[in-house]
């Protein structure tokens, strides 16, 4: 049979009974206190030290504690701040109807009660500094009441630091941009121009393989590519003192051949011809050598320029009676054009005087859309008519030819017998030319027969 087990005595806690005893009791309890008070003086410190402002939160949102931040960012007291609403504390006098920290607080505060979620934040702007708020909820033990106790730690961070940094970063980020973008576009440049160069370039190598009998004459002007400049100035002589030189030639022999047989005439007279036309010679080679440029082409423009070229050109060859259409106005031609258009119309009717033995001469200077054309038409012999000592030495087609080519541009001359010549150059405008022009194209009159 068994035997029932005897209960177990509990253990009863000594009371003091003595007055030693009581004193060691209550010096216990003085040591107790003070680890709590030095353990509540080192938090209390802590959270003192803090960047970010702390608030323990009760649970209808009003401030039960706070740390010296508060005083930091001039919103109190420590104990001034006691019991006031969170939302007022951060916002005083806060007008706004919808006030993105108090929704933020009532509904952080609304779902912590609820169990819902464990952390809740915001960022916005207060005053001049960037915060970012986060509220998150206490640990309460069993039993104490949330309407009295801490309810939640509510705890704002000054982020201004980061927004600065972030915004430099995004300046520089910009600048990065800016940079990359222009010389995305100076490489695209570069990359245009070289294109444009190796047009003209492969178009210089097809011309040379279709001239293989101007090959001699010009492979030494074309090794030199570095005496362009000179190259220029002597195309200037040529077209400007040529034909002075050539009739001061053709006078002096008629002198001579007066001297010779008298009956002829006096050659008085003619001999000051020659001596007038040296002196207009004289004139033109000082006109070239103290301006190479004709002044109104920077001045007025390509179209004016050669309006004022056909109106002198046409007293000094009386004889030669020149009509003018020009259906662009300056702006039309572009910059890089105006100097060769000029220099063509320039060669074109100095060929004419000296070999087409021609009455009359059309000169035409037209654009549409991205095409721009210039015509030098006469009513002379033509070129198969020309003097086989012309053709030997004279230099002004090659030079057109030449021009033509380099500036992106193509030469023509037709001719027929007895029915005159017709020279012509073209060149294909690129898209930022196109955008220079600026009234619809001028129609163009009959050509004549």
């Amino acid at each position: 049979m068994a035997t029932a087990k005897k209960p177990k005595k509990r253990a009863v806690r000594a009371k003091p009974t003595g007055p030693r005893d009581l004193g060691i009791a209550l010096e216990q309890a003085h040591l107790r206190q003070a680890a709590i008070e030095k353990a509540k003086l080192e938090w209390e410190s802590t959270a003192d030290a803090m960047a970010a402002l702390v608030c323990l939160l009760g649970g209808d949102g009003q401030v039960l504690r706070a740390n010296r931040v508060v005083e930091d960012w001039a919103l109190g007291t420590v104990g001034g701040v006691i019991g006031c609403d969170a939302h007022e504390l951060l916002h005083p006098n806060c007008k706004i109807a919808r006030c993105p920290l108090s929704g933020f607080i009532g509904r952080a505060l609304l779902e912590i009660k609820r169990g819902k979620r464990r952390q809740f934040e915001l960022q916005e702007l207060l005053g001049a500094r960037h915060v970012h708020f986060t509220l998150r909820p206490m640990r309460l033990r069993r039993g104490a009441s949330t309407e009295r106790d801490a309810f939640a730690i509510f705890v704002a961070s000054d982020v201004s630091a980061l927004f600065r940094a972030q915004d430099a970063l995004e300046r520089l980020n910009s600048s990065l941009e800016v940079r990359v973008r222009a010389r995305t576009q100076a490489l695209a440049d570069a990359n245009r121009d070289l294109r444009n160069e190796i047009v003209r370039r492969e178009g210089a190598e097809v011309a040379l393989r279709s001239s293989r009998n101007e090959l001699v004459a010009l492979s030494e002007q074309l090794i030199r590519a570095q005496e362009n400049e000179r190259k220029r100035i002597a195309v200037e002589l040529h077209d400007s003192v040529g034909q002075s030189l050539s009739a001061v030639k053709y006078t002096l022999e008629r002198g001579l051949e007066m001297l010779r047989q008298p009956r002829l005439g006096k050659p008085k007279e003619v001999f000051e011809l020659a001596v007038r036309r040296i002196q207009e010679a004289a004139e033109n080679i000082r006109a070239i050598s103290t301006d190479l440029r004709p002044k109104i082409l920077d001045d007025l423009g390509a179209a004016s320029a050669v309006q004022w070229f056909c109106r002198d050109f046409a007293e000094i060859y009386p004889g030669l009676a020149i009509s003018t259409e020009l259906a662009v106005s300056d702006r039309e031609v572009p910059g890089r054009l105006a100097t060769v258009v000029y220099r063509c119309v320039q060669e074109l009717l100095n060929n004419v005087a000296k070999h087409a033995r021609a009455r009359n001469v059309w000169v035409l200077l037209a654009r549409e859309d991205d095409v721009l054309t210039l015509q030098v038409r006469d009513n002379g012999v033509g070129l198969d008519q020309a003097t086989p000592e012309s053709r030997r030495h004279g230099s002004g087609l090659r030079n057109l030819r030449e021009r033509a080519q380099m500036t992106g541009g193509q030469f023509s001359c037709t001719a027929a017998p007895g029915s005159g010549t017709l020279a012509q150059l073209t060149w294909n405008l690129g898209d930022a030319e196109r955008k220079t022009r600026n009234r619809p194209p001028a129609k163009r009159g009959a050509q004549p027969a």
